[in-house]
C-alpha cells in the first residue's frame, strides 16, 4: 500500500528513532484535514468504520454469551466435584453436620440431598434450581451472585438427588473485563482498517478528484481558452473515463466557442443595422406623433406643447395680446360626399398652407382633427389689442378664398372660435377647450361666424360655480330632504318605498335632481350626499318597522359611490348602529354604474349579498350592460325604466322590449318592477305580462310622509 508523502516521511523518522518532525506532522494533519473536508471520503470512511464496529459487536454478542456460560459451567463443575468427593469419601450415612463441613470446604452456600423420602438441608435454602445439564446462563441467579443447580438421581455414583446453591461472585467482573478487552481490540481493528481505507480512498479517489475539480474550476473561469485545460488521462479506470469525457467536452466547447464568436460578429453587425433602422423608425414615429400626415401641420399634442412653452415664457415678461383660434370648415362632409375624399384632402391641404402663412414658427398652427384647425395668434406689435379681431378676420378672409381642384372651384366657408389669453384661460388645454366651444357656437350662428368664448359661456361657468358652492352649503346646513314613493305588488299591496332626494334651496325652493345630481357626480359631492341619504332612509325605515311595516326601503347608489371599496363596510355600520335588518334595505344601481368597473362592482355587490342587503338594477335597458356580466351580478330585482313603460300598451316596440326584459329577468332568477306607471292600462298590461311589482304616479306620488301604519293596500 502506498502511503501519502507526509505519512511515509513520518514513518521513516520513527524508524530512525527521531519521531515525527514538525513538518511531517503538519503534512499528516493537512492530509487528514483534506480527507475530512472531502464529503465523499468522509462518508466512505465513516461508513467503513461503522460497518467494522457493527460486525465486531455482532460477533461479540455470542462470544459474550458463550464466555458467560463457560464461567458458570466452571463454577458448577467445581461444585459438582466437591459433592462427588463428599459422597465418595463419606463414612456412614449423610448427616446435616457432614453437609455443613462440605459447605465450609467448597463454593457451595447451600445444599439439599434426598435421603430416603426426606430432604436433608444445610446452609441457604435452594428455591428454584435449574437442571445442571441445561444452559446455566438462562437460570435465575438470586442476588446476582448465586447459582441454583439441581442434579437428578442417577447422574452420579449414588442415588441421591442433589440441589445446591453455588457462589458465582467473580463472574460479573470477569465478564466486564472480557467485554473491555474485546471492545478495545475491536476499536483498534476498526481504527486500523479506517486508516487503511482513508489512505486507499486518498490514493484512488480523493487526489484524482481534486485534480479534476481544479481543472473544471479553471476551465469554468476561463471559458475563452478551453483547449488549454485538456490533459492526457492518467488512469484507465472510471476516473480516466471521466477525464476523457471532460477533455471531449472542452474540445466541443472550443468548437462551439469559435462558432459563437462568428455568430457574435454577425450579430453585432445586425445589431448596428437594426439600431440605425430603429433610429430612423423612431424619427419617423416622432414626426408622425407630432405632425399630421396629410397637411404636415402640428397635431394636437405638439400644438398644446408649444402653447404651454409660450405661456411659460410670456409669464416672465410683458407680451403682446395672444389668442387661440380654432377654425372649422362648414359643410365639409357634404364636400367629401359630392366631390370625393381626394378633393376634400386637397381642400384641407390648401387651407393648411394658407394658415401656415400666419404662423411665425412651426408648431403654432395645427390640424386638430378632421376639418378643424388651430392657430396660436399673436397680434402684430404695430396694432393694439383692440385690433385683434380684425387680424383674425384677415386670416379667415385668406382661408375662405375658393380652392381649385381638378378644374373645379370649391368654396370654403369657415367658422372660428376665439379664446383670449389669459382672460379665457391660463393653460393650453383650457384655452383650446374654450376655443372649440366658441367655434361650435359659431357654426350654429347664422350670421356671426367668429365667436369669442367670453360671452354667455362665462355666465354658464359662473352659474356652475354658484351651484357647486350652494351644494356645499346645502350639505353643511342639511337643506336636503327625502320623499318616499311607494312600490306595490300584483295585489296592490305596498311592499316597499323608494327614497328620492330633494333639495330645498333657501332662495329658489325645490331644485330638480336633474339640475344638481350631475353636478354632485362631477365634483364628488355625491358621496357625502349619498351617505346622508342612506342613513336617513335607514332611520326612517327603522321607525316604520317599529310601526308595523314589513316592506323594504330602496336607495339609489351612484357610480362614484360604487367605486368606493369601503362602501359596504360603511353601510354595514349604519345598519348596525340603527339596529335595522339588512334585508329591509335595497340598493338600486344603474347599468352604467355597474359597467364602469365591473370587477370592483362585483366585489362590492358580493359583499352586500353576504351582508344580506337586497340589490336591484335601476333603469334597466337604458345602459349597455353585458348579459354575461348581468348573469354574474348578485341582484334580486330588475327595474324597467319609465322610458319603456310610457308607450304601453299602444307602442308595439315598447311591448316587445318590456316583455323581453321581463322574461329575461325571470330566467335569471330576478323579480321585475316597472317604474313610471301612470295609467291603469299600463298597470294592467305589465301585470298580465308577468311584471312582479309596480311604481308610479298611478299608485302613489313621492311624499315626505311615506308610510302610514294604517295603509296596507293602495287606494
Amino acid at each position: 500500500m502506498r502511503w501519502p508523502a507526509g505519512m511515509e516521511a513520518g514513518f521513516d523518522g520513527a524508524r530512525e528513532g527521531t519521531g515525527f518532525g514538525r513538518t511531517n506532522w503538519q503534512s499528516l494533519m493537512n492530509w487528514a484535514r483534506q480527507l475530512v473536508a472531502c464529503r465523499l471520503c468522509r462518508n466512505l470512511t465513516v461508513a467503513a468504520f461503522v460497518a467494522i464496529l457493527v460486525i465486531e459487536f455482532v460477533i461479540l454478542i455470542p462470544s459474550y454469551r458463550n464466555y458467560e456460560e463457560s464461567l458458570l459451567r466452571q463454577h458448577a463443575t467445581v461444585a459438582e466435584q466437591a459433592i462427588k468427593t463428599y459422597l465418595a469419601t463419606k463414612s456412614g450415612s449423610v448427616t446435616a453436620d457432614s453437609l455443613e463441613h462440605l459447605l465450609e470446604s467448597s463454593r457451595l452456600t447451600g445444599i439439599e440431598l434426598m435421603v430416603g423420602d426426606q430432604w436433608l438441608r444445610a446452609g441457604e435454602a435452594v428455591r428454584e434450581p435449574g437442571d445442571a445439564l441445561g444452559r446455566l446462563r438462562d437460570l435465575e441467579r438470586p442476588e446476582g451472585i448465586r447459582l441454583e443447580i439441581a442434579w437428578r438421581e442417577g447422574q452420579w455414583l449414588g442415588d441421591y438427588p442433589v440441589r445446591a446453591r453455588v457462589d458465582v461472585t467473580g463472574v460479573s467482573a470477569e465478564l466486564t473485563a472480557f467485554v473491555a478487552r474485546i471492545s478495545g481490540l475491536s476499536l483498534l481493528i476498526a481504527i486500523f482498517v479506517t486508516i487503511v481505507t482513508m489512505a486507499v480512498v486518498d490514493r484512488m479517489m480523493l487526489s484524482p478528484l481534486l485534480r479534476l475539480r481544479s481543472r473544471i474550476i479553471q476551465a469554468g473561469t476561463d471559458a475563452e481558452h478551453p483547449l488549454s485545460y485538456v490533459r492526457q488521462p492518467e488512469r484507465c479506470d472510471e476516473f480516466g473515463e471521466v477525464e476523457g469525457a471532460f477533455n471531449g467536452m472542452l474540445k466541443q466547447n472550443a468548437s462551439y466557442l469559435n462558432r459563437l464568436q462568428s455568430l457574435n460578429q454577425r450579430l453585432d453587425q445586425l445589431l448596428m443595422e437594426r439600431t440605425r433602422s430603429l433610429k430612423r423608425t423612431e424619427q419617423e414615429l416622432e414626426i408622425r406623433s407630432l405632425y399630421d400626415q396629410l397637411t404636415g401641420l402640428a397635431n394636437r399634442n405638439l400644438f398644446e406643447e408649444r402653447i404651454t412653452q409660450y405661456l411659460a415664457e410670456a409669464g416672465k415678461h410683458d407680451a403682446a395680446a395672444s389668442a387661440l383660434v380654432v377654425f372649422g370648415l362648414d359643410e365639409f362632409q357634404a364636400l367629401n360626399g359630392l366631390a370625393g375624399h381626394q378633393a376634400g384632402d386637397r381642400v384641407l391641404q390648401e387651407v393648411a398652407r394658407r394658415l401656415g402663412r400666419f404662423s411665425r414658427e412651426p408648431g403654432f398652427v395645427s390640424r386638430l382633427g378632421g376639418d378643424v384647425f388651430g392657430l396660436w395668434f399673436t397680434a402684430r406689435e404695430d396694432k393694439p389689442e383692440v385690433h385683434l379681431e380684425a387680424d383674425i378676420a384677415d386670416v379667415i378672409s385668406a382661408c375662405t378664398a375658393p380652392v381649385q381642384v381638378g378644374g373645379f372651384s370649391h368654396e370654403c366657408h369657415i367658422s372660428a372660435g376665439v379664446a383670449v389669453a389669459p382672460m379665457d384661460g391660463s393653460d393650453a388645454e383650457t384655452l383650446l377647450s374654450h376655443a372649440e366651444i366658441a367655434m361650435h357656437r359659431a357654426k350654429k350662428s347664422p350670421d356671426q361666424k367668429v365667436q369669442f368664448f367670453a360671452s354667455d359661456f362665462g355666465e354658464q361657468i359662473q352659474r356652475h360655480q354658484t351651484l357647486v358652492r350652494d351644494l356645499r352649503t346645502a350639505i353643511e346646513h342639511r337643506e336636503f330632504e327625502l320623499h318616499y314613493q311607494p312600490q306595490f305588488d300584483r295585489l296592490r299591496r305596498c311592499v316597499g318605498y323608494e327614497a328620492l332626494l330633494r333639495w330645498r334651496h333657501p332662495a329658489d325652493g325645490l331644485v330638480s335632481p336633474a339640475d344638481f345630481v350631475p353636478v354632485a357626480e362631477q365634483t364628488g359631492l355625491i358621496i357625502p350626499m349619498g351617505l346622508w341619504v342612506v342613513e336617513q332612509a335607514v332611520v326612517t325605515m327603522k321607525r316604520w318597522v317599529e310601526q308595523g311595516f314589513e316592506g323594504r326601503m330602496a336607495v339609489n347608489i351612484s357610480a362614484r359611490q360604487l367605486a368606493d371599496p369601503s362602501l359596504a363596510e360603511t353601510i354595514e355600520n349604519i345598519l348596525q348602529s340603527h339596529n335595522l335588518a339588512p334585508d329591509c334595505l335595497e340598493l338600486e344601481i344603474t347599468e352604467t354604474a355597474l359597467m364602469e368597473d365591473v370587477t370592483m362592482a362585483l366585489k362590492i355587490l358580493q359583499r352586500f349579498r353576504a351582508l344580506g342587503v337586497l340589490l336591484a338594477v335601476d333603469d334597466f335597458g337604458t345602459g349597455y350592460s353585458s348579459l354575461a356580466y348581468l348573469k354574474a351580478l348578485p341582484v334580486k330585482r330588475i327595474k324597467i325604466d319609465r322610458a319603456f313603460v310610457i308607450g304601453l300598451p299602444d307602442n308595439e316596440q315598447d311591448e316587445v322590449l318590456c316583455r323581453t326584459m321581463i322574461s329575461m329577468a325571470h330566467s335569471l332568477g330576478c323579480e321585475v318592477i316597472a317604474e313610471g306607471v301612470e295609467t291603469e292600462a299600463q298597470a294592467s298590461w305589465l301585470l298580465t305580462s308577468g311584471c312582479d311589482e309596480l311604481q308610479g304616479f298611478l299608485l302613489g306620488r313621492p311624499t315626505p310622509e311615506g308610510y302610514r301604519s294604517s295603509q296596507s293596500i293602495a287606494r
